[in-house]
């Protein structure tokens, strides 16, 4: 297995421009975040080696089935399933992609990434961006957006949970922004302001107070938009 590693050209004069960024907009993009090796391999690993389950918002309640569940389903109540999905989706309520929550049954790789990014090598980079001292650890998981796929607007704060910055890595190589799967900021008052082209081997960095959504895959979409997500937290 490839050895994962923090590009070592993020030195002290890009982690200022890094933290200047963040302080201005309370978002960054950290660029050729990985070795390139090591970044191969993990993404090789998200669109091959893993099984992702479908998460869903349904009859207001946070839900997750594999695609062979959905498979099983009578074709009219799996038509009934996605035609409610879309309907709360209209409402500005849910989401639909593919989630891998990391385990001890995910493939070697993915649990070196994470110790990667709980390194406190990674730590302290990420301190000193956010200028945020109080961050101990970070968890993580794997996603996969398919045609169709989408996140609807909404914030990461959860009052009983201990979040402080979201991260998104991107895996997917050379994607078209037409093709969708763009992580789309907005004012508190739902005014569109930044939109995110998925890139690969970027880790998107920000505060989750920050309005976000992820745009639906366009159906022409030759592929899927993949990406290791997940919070650093307090």
């Amino acid at each position: 297995m490839t050895q994962l590693t923090i590009n070592p050209t993020l030195d002290s004069d890009k982690q200022a421009v890094l933290k200047a960024e963040f302080a201005d907009y309370g978002i960054v993009r950290i660029f050729d975040f990985l070795n390139t090796e090591g970044a191969e391999e993990l993404s090789r690993c998200l669109h091959h080696d893993i099984s992702f389950n479908n998460a869903f918002f349904l009859n207001h309640q946070n839900r997750e089935a594999s695609d062979e569940q959905i498979a099983q389903l009578p074709i009219a109540q799996r038509r009934e399933m996605y035609q409610a999905i879309y309907q709360l989706a209209a409402q500005g309520q849910g989401f639909l992609y593919g989630r891998h929550k990391a385990s001890d049954a995910s493939p070697a790789i993915i649990d070196e990434a994470l110790k990667l990014i709980n390194d406190e090598a990674c730590l302290s980079v990420i301190k000193h961006i956010t200028g945020d001292d109080d961050l101990s650890h970070a968890d993580g998981q794997a996603t996969r957006y398919r045609v169709g796929d989408f996140l609807t607007r909404h914030i990461d704060n959860l009052p009983s949970e201990t979040r402080k910055y979201a991260y998104v890595l991107g895996l997917s190589p050379n994607w078209h922004p037409d093709w969708g799967g763009l992580l789309q900021m907005f004012e508190p008052d739902g005014t569109p302001t930044q939109s995110y082209m998925p890139k690969y081997n970027s880790l998107t960095l920000f505060d989750v107070n920050k309005v976000h959504s992820v745009t639906s895959i366009a159906p022409f979409s030759p592929a899927s938009r993949y990406s290791l997500t997940g919070w650093f937290r307090s």
